[in-house]
C-alpha cells in the first residue's frame, strides 16, 4: 500500500515539475523570442527576401544534422528506469551514467553526418551564393556549431533525465540571445563602417556579410551553450562525481557482467530513430518542398511567415508539447497503470485548451495578421505577397498545435513495434504531403498557399493517426466516464462562428487601429466566457496549485 501511495506521490510530483518546467521553457521562450523578435524586425529591413530564403536554408541544414544525430537518443533515455538508492548508493549514479553514455551517440553520428550533409548541399546550391564573398567560411561555421552543440549533450540528457527545466531554460536563452545579438551587431556594424567610409559596397557583399553574420550569431550560440553546460556541470555535478561525461563501463548491483549500454533503451533508440527520420521529414518537409519548387524570394516570404506567423507557436505550444513529452516518458517509465489515468487527464486538459486557443486564432487570426504584420516587414517586402500568405497560414496554426501533443503522448506510452508502425504511416503520409504540394504548388500554381494547404492535409492524417491511438488507450483504461466533454466547447463554438459573422460583416480585413481594437474587446468577451464556462476546471488548477504552495 506504502509503495502504491509513493508512486502516485511521485507521479504528482513529476507533473508539479513539468508544469513548472513548461513555465520555465515559456519564459526562456518569451525573453529569447523577444530579444530576437526585435533584433530582427530591425534586420529585415535591411536584408532581402532572397537573404532571408538563403539563410532559413542553411538553418534547415543546421536543423537536420541535429535532429538526426541527437533526437532519437534524447527521447530514448527518459525510458531509462529511475531507481531508488540502493544500500551501497550506486543505483542513482548508475541511473545517470546510462544516460550519459548514450549521449556519446549525438556526437558519433553527427560528426560524419555533418559533413556529408554539409557538402552535399555546398555542392548543389545556386552557383550565386557559392560565388558572393565569405559563404564557404559561412559553411564552415555552420558545421562547426553543429558539432560544438553536439558536444554539449552529454550534460543536456543529465539535466533533461533530472527534469532541470529551469537550468535548460536559463542556458538556452543566454546562447541564443548572445547568437541573435552577435549576428544583429555584424550586420549594423558592416552597414555603419560602410556608410561612415562613404565606400559602395556592391550588392554581392553585402548579401555575403549578412550570410556570414548568420554562420557567426550560430557558432556563438553553440560555443556559449557548451560553455554554460560545462560551467554547471563542474560547479554541481562533478564535486558529488553523479557521473562522467566520458563512456563509463557500468555493472549493475550484483552483476559481473557490464555494459556500455543498456540493451532495452538500445532496441528502443533503433526503433524511435527510423520514426523520427520519417518525421522530421514531414516537419521539415515543406523547406525540401519549397526548395525544389519556389524561387529563393517565395523560400525567403515563407522563412518569414515561419519566423512570425508561428511566434505564438514556438512561445506557448513548443514549451507545452516538450514538457509533456518528458512528463510523460518520465512518469510512464515505471508502468505504473494509476500514472497513466493521470497522462489521459493531462492530455484531455490540454486538448481542451488547445481547442479554445485555435478557436481564437481562427477567428481573429486572418483579419488582423496582415494589419499588425505590416508594421514588422519594411518597404523592401511591400511588392511580395506576404501580407496575404499570412492570413492563410493562421489556418494551419492549430493543426501545428494539436498534432504537437497528440504525438508526444503517443511516442511516450507507444511500444517499440507500436512506433515501428507508425514509421509504416508516416511513409504513406509523406507520399501524400510530396503529391498534394507538388498538385497545388506545381500544377495549380497557388504557391506558398499551396504548401501551407499540404501542411494541413499532412498535420490532419498524423493527427487522426493519434487520435485513434488515444482512444483506444483511453477505452483499455475503461475512462469513459471521465471522457472528454464538449459541451461547454459547442456552446462556445456556436458564440465564436456568431462573433465572427458579426465581425466579417461589420470589418472585414482590418486596416486600422480603430478596427484592431474593435476586434481586441470581441476577443476579450470570448475570452471571458470562455473562463466562465470552464471556471470550475481553473479554479480547481488554481486550488491545487494554491494548496501545494501552502504546504511548501
Amino acid at each position: 500500500m506504502e509503495k502504491k501511495r509513493n508512486t502516485v506521490s511521485s507521479g504528482q510530483q513529476m507533473l508539479e515539475k513539468s508544469t513548472k518546467g513548461a513555465t520555465f521553457l515559456m519564459m526562456g521562450q518569451l525573453i529569447t523570442k523577444m530579444t530576437t523578435f526585435v533584433l530582427n524586425s530591425l534586420l529585415v529591413r535591411f536584408l532581402s527576401p532572397r537573404i532571408f530564403g538563403i539563410t532559413a536554408f542553411l538553418e534547415f541544414i543546421l536543423g537536420t544534422a541535429l535532429f538526426f544525430s541527437r533526437e532519437a537518443v534524447r527521447m530514448s533515455t527518459l525510458r531509462i528506469k529511475d531507481s531508488n538508492e540502493d544500500e551501497k548508493g550506486r543505483s542513482r549514479s548508475t541511473v545517470l551514467q546510462t544516460a550519459v553514455n548514450f549521449a556519446h551517440i549525438p556526437i558519433w553520428i553527427g560528426f560524419p553526418l555533418s559533413i556529408i550533409l554539409t557538402t552535399w548541399q555546398y555542392r548543389n546550391i545556386n552557383s550565386y551564393f557559392v560565388t558572393l564573398p565569405y559563404f564557404t567560411w559561412s559553411m564552415f561555421l555552420i558545421w562547426s556549431s553543429i558539432i560544438i552543440e553536439l558536444l554539449s549533450e552529454p550534460f543536456f540528457i543529465a539535466n533533461q533525465f533530472m527534469l532541470n527545466y529551469g537550468t535548460r531554460s536559463q542556458f538556452e536563452s543566454i546562447s541564443v540571445t548572445f547568437g541573435s545579438v552577435v549576428n544583429f551587431l555584424v550586420i549594423m556594424g558592416f552597414e555603419k563602417w560602410s556608410k561612415g567610409s562613404n565606400i559602395e559596397v556592391a550588392e554581392p557583399t553585402k548579401e555575403g556579410i549578412a550570410i556570414l553574420a548568420f554562420a557567426l550569431g550560430k557558432v556563438s550560440h553553440s560555443l556559449v551553450l557548451l560553455a554554460c553546460y560545462y560551467y554547471n556541470y563542474r560547479r554541481w555535478f562533478a564535486p558529488q562525481r553523479l557521473f562522467s561525461i566520458r563512456l563509463v563501463k557500468i555493472y549493475p548491483p550484483y552483476e559481473k557482467k557490464g555494459y556500455y549500454f543498456q540493451e532495452e533503451i538500445s532496441q528502443h533508440f533503433r526503433k524511435v530513430y527510423s520514426q523520427l527520420c520519417f518525421k522530421h521529414l514531414l516537419a521539415e518537409g515543406d523547406k525540401l518542398i519549397i526548395n525544389s519548387l519556389c524561387t529563393v524570394e517565395e523560400q525567403g516570404i515563407y522563412s518569414l511567415l515561419s519566423n512570425y506567423g508561428s511566434l505564438l507557436t514556438r512561445l506557448l505550444f513548443a514549451p507545452i508539447e516538450e514538457s509533456l513529452r518528458l512528463f510523460l516518458a518520465r512518469l510512464l517509465s515505471s508502468g505504473d497503470s494509476k500514472n497513466l489515468k493521470l497522462s489521459m487527464q493531462v492530455l484531455k486538459n490540454l486538448t481542451k485548451f488547445y481547442l479554445y486557443l485555435s478557436l481564437m486564432i481562427i477567428i481573429f487570426g486572418p483579419t488582423n495578421s496582415s494589419f499588425l504584420l505590416q508594421f514588422l516587414v519594411g518597404s523592401k517586402w511591400s511588392t511580395t505577397s506576404v501580407l496575404d500568405t499570412i492570413r492563410v497560414y493562421c489556418f494551419y496554426l492549430p493543426f501545428l498545435a494539436l498534432n504537437g501533443i497528440f504525438e508526444a503522448f503517443f511516442q511516450s506510452i507507444a511500444t517499440g513495434d507500436q512506433i515501428l508502425m507508425h514509421s509504416y504511416f508516416m511513409m504513406t503520409f509523406l507520399g501524400v504531403f510530396l503529391l498534394t504540394s507538388w498538385a497545388l504548388i506545381k500544377y495549380l500554381e497557388l504557391s506558398i498557399e499551396g504548401l501551407i494547404i499540404s501542411n494541413v492535409i499532412n498535420m490532419s492524417l498524423r493527427m487522426i493517426y493519434c487520435g485513434l491511438f488515444i482512444q483506444k488507450v483511453s477505452k483499455g483504461l475503461r475512462a469513459g466516464s471521465s471522457s472528454f466533454a464538449l459541451r461547454n466547447f459547442k456552446s462556445v463554438l456556436l458564440l465564436g462562428i456568431a462573433i465572427w459573422i458579426l465581425d466579417w460583416g461589420m470589418i472585414g480585413l482590418v486596416k486600422n487601429f480603430r478596427q484592431f481594437f474593435i476586434n481586441l474587446l470581441l476577443a476579450v468577451v470570448m475570452l471571458t466566457v470562455i473562463l466562465l464556462k470552464e471556471k470550475d476546471s481553473v479554479m480547481k488548477v488554481l486550488g491545487g496549485r494554491f494548496s501545494r504552495a501552502k504546504r511548501v
